[in-house]
């Protein structure tokens, strides 16, 4: 049960593929490989920031024709707007309840996924922002992304606001897990936000009957804390 539980809430973590997990990669002609993911993941939140009862079980860069080949949008349309964006480099995490049967039949926060994508300057990073706020108003269940998504429906979300500009959204749905006959209900939080070359998404989902807490603006607000200081 722990093992397809998590495997269908990995369903869920695909909405940060929106504007996360799968992100760019290349270079600025000044900074390496190595000095971007250095500077993304001084951004990162860590272990840390995140509720007790949540681990670490996904973490990673990817490139640009990595990315293509995940985008709803075809590769060679995805890599036309990466070159457009000046999209560099892209880090994604997601933190997992350790508990995913408790979390199922008494109600708790299952997962904390963030992602950050880093753009050449503030105006590819603005032109990416609205890309995936387009995505993130229209999410389509069982396709692309959100394939072991059956129902999910979204809304405008109060949030105070965070970075340069920012959106946050509600979603409410439904999982199903792989090679288990079993509906996951869950309502996810979800804010997306720049700040000046730098997008950044962080959703949390809870399962069980319960809705995201504290946790959301936590997170969020120690996120652009640590982005706003290692661009300085």
């Amino acid at each position: 049960m722990k093992i397809r539980l998590i495997a269908a809430l990995i369903g869920l973590v695909a909405l940060v593929g929106i504007a996360g997990t799968a992100c760019g990669g290349g270079g600025d002609g000044t900074m390496s490989r190595e000095e971007m993911e250095a500077l993304l993941t001084e951004m990162a939140v860590t272990v840390d920031d995140v509720p007790s009862g949540l681990d670490l079980q996904e973490e990673g860069f990817q490139d640009n024709e990595e990315a293509a080949e995940e985008d709803p949008e075809g590769p060679t349309a995805a890599l036309d707007r990466f070159e457009s964006q000046g999209r560099l480099l892209g880090y994604g995490a997601g933190y997992f309840t350790t508990d995913p049967l408790g979390a199922f039949t008494s109600g708790g926060t299952a997962l904390i996924a963030v992602s950050l994508t880093l753009y050449e300057d503030a105006a590819g990073a603005t032109s990416g922002a609205d890309y995936f706020r387009g995505m993130a108003e229209n999410p389509v269940p069982g396709a692309g992304i959100l394939q072991g998504v059956t129902k999910i429906e979204g809304e405008p979300l109060t949030f105070a606001s965070v970075g340069d500009e920012s959106h946050a959204f509600e979603y409410e749905g439904t999982l199903v897990p792989e090679d288990i006959q079993i509906d996951v209900d869950f309502t996810a939080h979800m804010v997306l936000f720049r700040r000046d070359k730098v997008v950044a998404t962080v959703i949390v989902g809870a399962i069980g009957g319960a809705t995201p807490g504290q946790e959301v603006e936590d997170v969020v607000t120690t996120l652009d804390g640590n982005i706003a200081a290692a661009l300085q």
